[in-house]
């Protein structure tokens, strides 16, 4: 199971670089606006929605990094107040409820996707049509989701461990 979590590690590491170029796309096209906007009067057409496809792709490109390394957001209000037992059982509810919310999302894209493929619907400013960005976000959330399954059953493994007394130096 680690050399999957390593190999997607590789792939969702590739596309949160592409992310980070996205990023610095959208700081440098919202500050020429800016000065442009300022100085001359001309602001850049187009911006807005290329600000808007960078986010989109921001957001989605780091998603499978994010839940690669475990770093979604997590309440850990009750970890000090509960057994070691119980802990493992809320973490592997958790994983399992953030899969199958994964996979809702994979699944529910998929028509919004052919709309925009046969519509051939765009933005509104740019020419761009949108079910590239819908199929990139399609395959960043079917990343994440393979990420989240291996990590739930990662999750599920140490809850076992846990709950046969294995001490937690031979859990690793």
């Amino acid at each position: 199971m680690n050399g999957a979590i390593a190999h997607l590690g590789r792939a969702s590491r590739a596309l949160l670089y592409a992310g980070t170029i996205a990023l610095v796309v959208m700081m440098l096209a919202t500050t020429a606006d800016v000065i442009l906007r300022a100085a001359v009067n001309k602001p850049i057409r187009g911006v807005v929605d290329a600000v808007e496809i960078t986010m989109l792709l921001v957001v989605f490109l780091g998603l499978p990094d994010a839940f690669l390394r475990g770093e979604q957001i997590t309440v850990d209000v009750v970890d000090h107040l509960v057994s070691p037992r119980f802990l493992a059982v809320l973490k592997v509810v958790g994983a399992v409820l953030s899969t199958l919310f994964l996979a809702l999302l994979a699944i529910n894209l998929v028509p919004p996707l052919l709309d925009a493929y046969r519509f051939g619907d765009r933005k509104a400013d740019l020419p761009v049509p949108l079910y590239p960005l819908v199929a990139l976000v399609l395959v960043c959330l079917v990343t994440s989701f393979v990420a989240m399954l291996l990590l739930t059953a990662r999750e599920m493994l140490q809850a076992g461990a846990i709950f046969k007394g294995t001490p937690p130096e031979a859990r690793a």
